[in-house]
């Protein structure tokens, strides 16, 4: 998605609403962008009443769309200054320049919070499940002490187009590529850093091209779009990332066509010691579209159950020893 880009003129009004107005308004989707925060004047997000001048450049971005039957927000658990959320798929965690409803400004909605909170893990659009915030400053430096420790244990679910098998860890560095005109994380790519993420095949589902496996990948580091370029260069890229040559559709065994309109990848579990050092885990629950696609490809629906068998292993630091805590 682009901006539509506008060079402000003489008698285009005075503020950014006349722009908006005068430019198509509602018939162009422009009314309620600055309101909705897809305005931006000069580079810089504007308000609706923000005084324009001849020679400015305004842009307004494109509204996202909520996905059919997605699921609200929810906040599934609070722990102090600690709370995480459940993050539906097409929402951002945070505000971005197609609006800035967020997860964390639906979250500040929903508890009636004077300030959003602050995100202490972040998950990319397309993908759903749980996300740490803070709701005060003792809360956030806490997160930032348990994230620095190897304190913070998440788990992740995925159905990556291929056969996977067995289990082990993916420890190829990541960095970033150029991509279709953009920037994009990659193995090997400029600035490349040290990343691992531990894998398990769960199950199999699928034949021929609609092969598919059903993976729990364990985060050791935390790099952009990690588990998912890592699926992508053991061979099996998620289902639904486009991003990283996942299938944009699947065609099932009866020729069912089914096409993927998010990255097939939830944060199912996060486990981290709260304040007074209790031990916390909250569970986000595998959401149906990700359970239907599984049970189109003939994938057994007891296998999601088989995902968090065993005690997931912090995400600690490399080299450090795996007792540490």
């Amino acid at each position: 998605m682009t901006a539509a880009r506008f060079r402000v003129g003489p008698s285009d009004g005075p503020t950014v609403a006349d722009v908006l107005e005068r430019l198509g308004g509602a018939s162009r989707g422009f009314a309620g962008a600055a309101a909705e925060g897809r305005a931006f004047l000069n580079a810089r997000r504007a308000r609706p009443d923000d005084a324009v001048a001849p020679g400015d450049e305004l842009a307004v971005w494109p509204a996202r769309r909520d996905a059919p039957g997605a699921p609200p927000v929810e906040v599934i658990a609070r722990w102090g200054e600690i709370l995480v959320a459940s993050k539906p798929a097409a929402l951002p965690t945070e505000p971005e320049r197609r609006g800035t409803r967020s997860l964390i400004t639906e979250v500040a909605e929903l508890l009636g919070l004077r300030a959003p909170p602050h995100a202490a893990s972040r998950l990319d659009v397309g993908v759903s499940g749980v996300v740490l915030c803070a709701t005060g400053p003792r809360g956030q430096r806490h997160l930032a002490a348990m994230r620095e420790a190897g304190r913070i244990a998440r788990v992740y679910v995925g159905i990556a187009g291929g056969r996977i098998e067995g289990a082990g860890t993916w420890d190829a560095p990541i960095g970033a590529a150029r991509s279709r005109g953009r920037s994009l994380p990659a193995v090997g790519g400029a600035g490349a850093k040290e990343a691992a993420t531990r894998y398990r095949a769960v199950a199999s589902a699928g034949g021929g091209a609609a092969a598919a496996t059903l993976l729990r990948l364990d985060p050791v580091t935390g790099r952009m779009h990690q588990l998912r370029v890592h699926a992508a260069h053991a061979g099996a890229p998620l289902l639904g990332d486009r991003d990283h040559g996942g299938a944009r559709s699947l065609t099932t065994a009866r020729g069912r066509v089914l096409p993927l309109s998010r990255v097939a990848l939830h944060a199912l579990r996060v486990a981290v010691p709260d304040e007074a050092g209790e031990e916390r885990a909250a569970l986000a629950p595998v959401p149906d579209e990700l359970r239907d696609l599984w049970g189109a490809l003939d994938g057994d629906g007891s296998a999601w159950e088989e995902v968090l068998t065993g005690t997931p292993e912090a995400a600690l630091p490399l080299g450090a020893p795996s007792g540490a805590r």
